[in-house]
Parts: structure tokens; C-alpha cells; sequence
């Protein structure tokens, strides 16, 4: 079993279990990290955008490679608007995200996400 194994199936809701609250209750729960988002998310791309940039850097410091459990920010119709987190699962990285779409958390291959949907902005590692 991997870690990310008891998150994936947990409904997304908005504000309360979205993706930023994912990668925080990951962060927390996995790796006994305290990271203390702002609880107002920002919704539709160009905001989420906008809250990303005014953020990032004042939780997270960027990587240059991922490592297990680290976050990603991912790119979605040309915004900085989703964040991930990385998965070290048979012998691939997956993304382990709150998919609005699908209305629930999901362990997808980078290499299908990015492909499909987002690009990679960058992995980071929290403060």
C-alpha cells in the first residue's frame, strides 16, 4: 500500500476539499507538516491564478526534481490554477489531486495528466 492509497475516492468539495486543502491535509497527516493555508480559496482559473502567485512563495520554496509527497503546481488553460501532490508509486510518479471534474480525489500518472490536462509550473517542497 501506498500512502496516497486512503485519499483517492474522498469527494471534492469546494473551500473544504478542494485541492489546496488536499495538499495541506497531506502535508499534515503523511508528513507531520503545520502548513496553515489562508481558508478562503479563490475559484475559476484567473483568481486561483492570482491567489497561487501571491501565495507560493510565502509557503513553499521550489525543487528542482519531485520527491514522495511534495507538492505540485500544475498549469491549466495557460493559469497556475491546481496543485498536486507527488506520488513515488511503481516506479512512476503519480499525482494524487482533488479532480473537480470527477467530483472526488484521484491518483492519476504525471505522464497522462500532462499529456491531457495541465502542465507542470513546478514541485515544491512547503516551509
Amino acid at each position: 500500500m501506498h500512502w496516497s492509497d486512503r485519499y483517492v475516492g474522498h469527494p471534492y468539495v469546494a473551500e473544504m476539499a478542494d485541492c489546496a486543502v488536499l495538499a495541506e491535509r497531506v502535508a499534515h497527516e503523511v508528513f507531520g507538516k503545520v502548513i496553515g493555508l489562508p481558508a478562503g480559496h479563490a475559484e475559476g482559473y484567473i483568481e486561483q491564478a492570482k491567489q497561487i502567485a501571491e501565495l507560493k512563495d510565502d509557503y513553499a520554496t521550489r525543487i528542482d526534481t519531485p520527491v514522495d509527497g511534495c507538492p505540485a503546481l500544475l498549469i491549466g488553460r495557460g493559469q497556475n490554477c491546481h496543485i498536486g501532490v507527488m506520488c513515488w508509486l511503481a516506479n512512476e510518479w503519480w499525482v494524487l489531486h482533488a479532480n473537480q471534474a470527477y467530483g472526488m480525489v484521484t491518483r492519476e500518472r504525471l505522464r497522462t495528466l500532462t499529456r491531457l490536462h495541465f502542465k507542470v509550473e513546478g514541485y515544491y517542497r512547503w516551509k
